[in-house]
């Protein structure tokens, strides 16, 4: 069975912060955690992946009216304990990302069960 389909059959919300909803998901015999931000990104957005924290900046649209060209970092998510077929879903296209491949953070293209993998909403429907 495909993780897409099953995570819409038996999804299971284990957490919910001010940011982000976490499901559990059994597919296949393993059981999955996934995450997945409350807020879609768009091209303002830059996802920071810092030590075991995601990070969410917004950059300002309208820069000069803000007198700076970079936005807060929020962290949205800490990841502490076991990591196993863990899953960060994000919606949207960010402009950008910083620190993927480092740490516990694996891209869709390196995917290892045994680190977070950080993929977008499109790859994660092909799954």
């Amino acid at each position: 069975m495909k993780l897409f389909n099953a995570f819409k059959l038996n999804k299971e919300l284990i957490n919910q912060t001010e940011f982000v909803n976490v499901y559990s998901v059994k597919c296949d015999d393993k059981v999955y955690t996934i995450i997945i931000p409350k807020k879609a990104a768009n091209k303002y957005t830059i996802i920071h992946f810092i030590d075991n924290t995601v990070c969410w900046e917004q950059v300002p649209r309208f820069w000069r009216l803000s007198g700076r060209r970079y936005g807060d970092k929020i962290p949205i998510y800490k990841f502490d304990g076991k990591i196993m077929n863990t899953i960060f879903v994000l919606k949207g296209n960010p402009g950008g990302d910083e620190g993927l491949d480092n740490g516990i953070f694996r891209s869709s293209k390196k995917y290892d069960e045994n680190f977070v993998n950080c993929i977008t909403y499109k790859k994660f429907k092909s799954m």
